[in-house]
């Protein structure tokens, strides 16, 4: 904050301020802390909603890494099963076509 704002003026040809003066002054210092407040305040709840969402973002990503890593292990076993199936017709055909060939070369 500025400090500067918190400086006694100087007083006016040597004159002390009246009673009115200075109760002005501190009701207006008094506005402006009560408005720093206000805003600080806000500001806090503001944070406290961005900390939240990023912890629960944190959550979701750890759950995310945790469901992945689960099913790498998984996955690996069913990729070999798959390209089995995958050439099971490849391999029958193969060999209709071997046997189709001898039988029609004679």
């Amino acid at each position: 904050m500025d400090d500067e704002k918190w400086e006694e003026p100087p007083e006016d040809n040597g004159l002390t301020l009246g009673p009115e003066e200075t109760l002005q002054r501190e009701i207006e210092k008094s506005k402006s802390l009560k408005v720093d407040r206000l805003r600080l305040k806000d500001e806090i709840e503001k944070l406290k909603e961005q900390k939240e969402n990023l912890q629960e973002k944190n959550r979701q990503l750890h759950r995310r890494i945790n469901a992945l890593s689960s099913e790498t292990p998984n996955s690996q076993p069913e990729t070999p099963a798959i390209k089995k199936n995958e050439l099971i017709p490849f391999l029958i055909a193969l060999s209709l076509f071997s046997a189709l060939f001898f039988l029609f070369r004679n």
